[in-house]
């Protein structure tokens, strides 16, 4: 990225919240059965106050993070998500939609998903806090964020995996604060 590039476009790094994915210190794992668009309830293995990571034989999710974004002195959020393929030779497809609401919302439809490093990886689109997809972030209570990946391959086969991620009350604030500058 040029410099004049880099300037304009700001990540903020210290909201990765990778922290999600460990949920703190606890082992304990239980199952949470939530509500999902276009579906019943899904269930979701927690893992201390997060959820584990989804997988199945094929593919494991190995991202779903949330990250505030300076472009031009206005704050953004995106999503950003990654797949480890662990037998799946080859992904001809990768579709993530957001389905915590009464509808689903496409975040990502990747038709020619490449991998860098054996990890395909993919940025949703920047999201406005005010945004449909993104006003939970005003609630004051920890929120659960569900989505769908649908996965295929080249041979013809697709699976569905649901994963979870807990957006706690105190990171939400941290992106107000940010974003209300």
């Amino acid at each position: 990225m040029s410099g004049m590039a880099s300037n304009r476009f700001r990540i903020f790094p210290a909201l990765l919240l990778a922290a999600l994915w460990s949920g703190g210190c606890a082992n304990s794992s239980q199952h949470s059965s939530i509500g999902v668009a276009a579906g019943g309830p899904v269930n979701l293995e927690r893992s201390g106050k997060g959820f584990k990571r989804a997988e199945n034989d094929r593919v494991r999710v190995s991202d779903a993070s949330l990250q505030a974004v300076n472009f031009d002195g206005n704050y953004y959020v995106r999503w950003t998500f990654a797949i480890l393929p662990k037998q799946a030779a080859e992904l001809s497809s990768i579709r993530i939609e957001d389905v915590t609401g009464s509808s689903p919302l496409l975040l990502v439809n990747d038709v020619a998903p490449q991998r860098d490093g054996g990890i395909w990886k993919e940025t949703a689109g920047l999201m406005e806090i005010s945004s449909a997809g993104a006003n939970w972030l005003t609630d004051p209570k920890d929120t659960v964020r569900v989505f769908r990946f649908t996965i295929s391959e080249p041979n013809g086969q697709s699976y569905v995996l649901y994963q979870g991620v807990l957006q706690s009350r105190a990171t939400k604030e941290a992106i107000r604060r940010m974003v209300s500058r």
